[in-house]
């Protein structure tokens, strides 16, 4: 039965609200996971291309395991799952977040699994690990490490340039003041003092004063995640591409005009960046010499009509708003 998530603000927490800069390497590894588990006809088509290169990797008996153990503790149908499993050290890496998950007191484990219970029957293994055995809770450790690193490493630099791009277009809306930032998130909906989104359940977060941490995430892709314990330190991972109701479709006249105006190829090169890509995707989307697709985007950039940012190994682009307005998007 579908919920409405409501998070009620006060004036305090307006002074601490907090844009992560970056998807979270912990939630990725459970939502990477949760989109291997979900049909593929239920995916946006960015995950779809993602989901089957996995699917290959997933196939090695290592992988295999992890996937198990940790669908164990957080199925992708689940309402709640254990919040040890992404603690909030993790903004500052893998390797500190996985450090914090291995220290999880027994009192927190048994607390949460018990939880957990509470929604869903429970692998006998599980009592072992409630009741504090710190082997397991390295084997649970052990098994987000190879998540991340077989599935979601390979593609990691792609989903830091989408959560820098997102940040680009939050503060942009920043100029219009932060109940606008909050107007910009899909598929929240702000209504001072309330910010709200679809949800399994019906669910009230009262910040009272503690602020709220936003996280963008790659592979979350239908509703926000919440940090379901109201003890800690208020957390939502939000979709970083909604399936928003695209914007009217250009006419050939429209189109004839925009190439008119820029240039057939650059304004090939303008529309392929409706996602986020680095030169090599456009230049194999186009079916252009990577030089020439290299010259328009220096162009574009120039002109202010698309942003360029380093990801690890590759420079990702993507539209800016006058881009985007431009193509009418």
């Amino acid at each position: 039965m579908a919920g409405t998530l409501s998070i009620h603000f006060t004036h305090a927490d307006f002074r601490h609200v907090r844009f992560a800069r970056s998807p979270d390497p912990m939630w990725e590894a459970i939502l990477g996971l949760h989109v291997l588990a979900t049909p593929a006809d239920r995916l946006p088509a960015r995950l779809r291309a993602w989901r089957g290169r996995a699917r290959e990797r997933v196939r090695r008996a290592e992988v295999r395991g992890a996937f198990r153990l940790l669908n164990d503790l957080a199925p992708s149908d689940a309402s709640y799952w254990p919040d040890f499993l992404t603690p909030a050290e993790s903004e500052e890496g893998l390797a500190v977040g996985l450090r914090v998950l291995r220290e999880t007191p027994p009192a927190r484990l048994e607390r949460e699994l018990r939880e957990a219970s509470r929604h869903r029957p429970l692998p006998a293994w599980t009592r072992r690990l409630a009741a504090g055995d710190r082997a397991l809770l390295d084997d649970v450790a052990h098994a987000l490490h190879h998540v991340h690193g077989s599935l979601l490493a390979p593609d990691w630099s792609e989903v830091e340039a989408t959560g820098a791009a997102d940040r680009a277009r939050r503060m942009e809306a920043l100029e219009g003041g932060l109940g606008a930032v909050f107007a910009s998130f899909t598929p929240f909906v702000w209504r001072d003092p309330v910010l709200s989104a679809p949800y399994p359940v019906d669910r009230t977060i009262h910040l009272r004063g503690r602020g709220l941490r936003l996280i963008p995430s790659y592979f979350c892709h239908t509703r926000p995640v919440a940090i379901a314990d109201p003890r800690l330190p208020p957390v939502v991972v939000y979709p970083l591409h909604p399936d928003d109701p695209p914007g009217p479709p250009h006419t050939d006249r429209q189109d004839a005009a925009l190439a008119r105006l820029l240039g057939t190829n650059r304004a090939r090169v303008l529309a392929a960046l409706a996602t986020t890509r680095t030169t090599g995707d456009v230049a194999a989307r186009l079916a252009l010499p990577a030089s020439s697709v290299s010259g328009h985007l220096t162009v574009l950039r120039d002109a202010g009509l698309v942003a360029s940012e380093r990801a690890g190994l590759h420079v990702m682009h993507r539209l800016t708003a006058r881009g985007r307005h431009l193509l009418g998007r």
